[in-house]
């Protein structure tokens, strides 16, 4: 079966909206099979023994939504959402810890899995109140990404195919990453996993008739951070995303050998541009260059990958499903 992992993070949030959102999942017409919330807070407590929390918990165990409250590393929401993201379900719904669905919201999405076997990922309307529509015709595009407002910022009339989507929407796990290389801030952290979705070659949908309210709580979340720099520093990175975004991104950051199994399948890969140790074996900018464009680098580590495919095969076979 097509199981749902609903995955949410809260920071700040214990006695605002989070109960809001965990009601909200709770009271979805179609249920997610399991909940996980992970706790980012600087100060954490236990609150799973607190009344209003003992309730949620006991109404999911009422209507068989399996959940589990994970105290998390503090490193920001894309670390979260990874785990989320490799927890072997086939179907993830990222949802904020100030975003209240309405209750149709995961069987709309949902229901256009059923429709086509490319779909990556869907998402509905993410509305702020008070609204405030700007009379625009989004293109959903990487291309206009910094020139016109995000698509899911208004009602959505009809469905749309998308090149990145925002904040919450339900998507094919264990295909991409989240890129761990950004801030705790995690600016541009949905843009560039949902958009690597897209460079992967699946489908990307914006649907009707799935509202999400988006409380935007002043405090807490990644407005717990004042630092701007952090801001400046994911920005850069996204930057350097959109500069490659024609290419396949390459980093060989391992060993002689691994590199002369990969120069193998390095003529099918298309458009690459590539980082690699040994460059007289497979030519290419150095792994140094490769840190200071993304940060962190392990999204491209072959062997942290194997482990979580729990890969029985060739290396040649894993550098295919990595990179064609």
């Amino acid at each position: 079966m097509d199981k749902v992992l609903c995955s949410i993070g809260t920071r700040g949030r214990y006695d605002t909206t989070l109960p809001l959102a965990l009601a909200a999942i709770i009271n979805q017409t179609k249920r997610p099979d399991k909940v996980v919330i992970f706790d980012d807070n600087e100060n954490p407590r236990d609150v799973r023994n607190e009344l209003i929390y003992k309730n949620l918990f006991q109404m999911m165990d009422i209507k068989g939504i399996e959940w589990e409250w994970r105290f998390a590393a503090k490193k920001g929401t894309h670390h979260n959402h990874q785990a989320a993201n490799t927890m072997g379900y086939k179907w993830v719904w990222r949802m904020d810890d100030d975003a209240i669905p309405e209750a149709n919201v995961l069987h709309e999405l949902f229901s256009w899995t059923l429709h086509d076997p490319n779909l990556g990922a869907v998402g509905g309307s993410i509305l702020t109140p008070p609204l405030q529509f700007e009379e625009s015709f989004p293109t959903a595009t990487m291309a206009n990404i910094d020139a016109e407002p995000n698509i899911q910022w208004k009602y959505i009339h009809k469905r749309k195919k998308v090149e990145h989507l925002h904040c919450s929407f339900l998507y094919r796990a264990g295909i991409v990453d989240y890129h761990l290389g950004l801030s705790k801030v995690a600016h541009r952290e949905e843009t560039l996993f949902s958009n690597a979705l897209h460079q992967k070659g699946y489908d990307l949908y914006v649907v009707p008739n799935a509202v999400t309210w988006h409380l935007k709580n002043p405090s807490g979340g990644i407005r717990s951070e004042t630092d701007q720099s952090m801001y400046a520093h994911d920005e850069q990175i996204f930057q350097n995303f959109q500069k490659f975004k024609n290419n396949t991104i390459v980093v060989l950051n391992c060993g002689m050998g691994d590199h002369l199994v990969f120069s193998e399948i390095l003529p099918y890969i298309k458009n690459p541009i590539v980082f690699s140790c040994y460059p007289d074996i497979v030519p290419g900018e150095s792994i140094a260059a490769a840190k200071a464009f993304f940060g962190d680098i392990d999204q491209w580590n072959i062997y942290l990958k194997m482990a979580q495919w729990k890969w029985t095969g060739s290396l040649n076979e894993a550098f295919r499903k990595m990179y064609l």
